[in-house]
C-alpha cells in the first residue's frame, strides 16, 4: 500500500493507496556497497536505539507488508520529510 504503482521488479508493483509513492532505490551497506536497486526500499525512523543503531522500515518486491527493524546507523536508507 506504501509502493509506487510502478518500477518494482518482479511484478511487485504497490497500489500507492497512502500517496507515499515508495520507489525501489536500493540500499546501501556500511561500506559503500549498493544492492537491490528495483527489488527494495529502506527509511530511516527518527528513533534510535542507543549510540549505533535506529530503526527503520524495509518494503520489498516481492512482499506486501512493510518490515521494521534495528539498522546500524552507517547503512545509507532513504529518508522522507512530513510536514505536520
Amino acid at each position: 500500500m506504501l509502493k509506487s504503482t510502478s518500477g518494482w521488479n518482479s511484478s511487485g508493483n504497490g497500489t500507492d493507496a497512502f500517496g507515499f509513492s515508495a520507489l525501489p532505490v536500493g540500499l546501501r551497506y556500511n561500506l559503500g556497497d549498493y544492492y537491490n536497486e528495483g527489488r527494495l526500499a529502506g527509511f530511516w525512523s527518527s528513533t534510535e536505539n542507543g549510540s549505533y543503531s535506529a530503526y527503520g522500515m524495509g518494503l520489498g518486491s516481492d512482499i506486501d507488508g512493510a518490515g521494521l527493524g534495528d539498522y546500524y546507523k552507517d547503512y545509507g536508507f532513504s529518508v522522507r520529510c512530513v510536514k505536520d
